[in-house]
């Protein structure tokens, strides 16, 4: 049986996964039209094919930490981390969470072929230091055309509006 639909959608394994040539501000930009969180995941293809991992709160305060800037490429971004991927139909659910608990971040991504279909997180919830959503617009800049989100927006676990 492969890992459950029903596993991948639930709450605590909401996400956005978005092309390595992304910049931080049309992921934030995109993270924000879906109505996402600081909470969520951030899955980025990185340019040699893999997957790289953080919650989105993490990237956020990297941007007030770091030289890093809206502009700058999330492929290229130090704070991911590689990501455990596997197919759905590779494994059953629970083998799959128990895979997604010693995977770093405890997260696992589930694909159909290359494409992510969504996470599985096995961790223990964190707060992230709190950024207003009025701040993450801050964040992304003004001038992000929201319209382009969707050449770098490759899933996501909510629909856009």
């Amino acid at each position: 049986m492969p890992i459950a639909n029903e596993a991948l959608e639930n709450t605590k394994n909401r996400f956005i996964a978005v092309k390595g040539e992304a910049t931080v501000a049309q992921a934030l930009a995109a993270l924000q039209e879906l109505g996402g969180q600081l909470w969520w995941h951030l899955v980025v293809q990185t340019s040699k094919g893999s997957w790289g991992i953080t919650r989105v709160g993490d990237l956020c305060q990297g941007l007030e930490t770091t030289a890093t800037d809206a502009d700058a490429r999330l492929g290229d971004w130090p704070g991911l981390q590689p990501a455990k991927v596997v197919e759905q139909g590779s494994m059953e659910t629970r083998v799959a969470q128990a895979l997604a608990k010693k995977s770093p971040g405890s997260v696992l991504v589930v694909t159909d072929g290359v494409m992510p279909l969504g996470i599985l997180f096995e961790g223990v919830s964190r707060t992230t230091r709190s950024v207003p959503m009025a701040k993450l617009g801050d964040l992304c800049g003004k001038y992000v055309n929201l319209k382009d989100y969707g050449s770098i927006l490759l899933a996501s676990s909510k629909k856009a509006k």
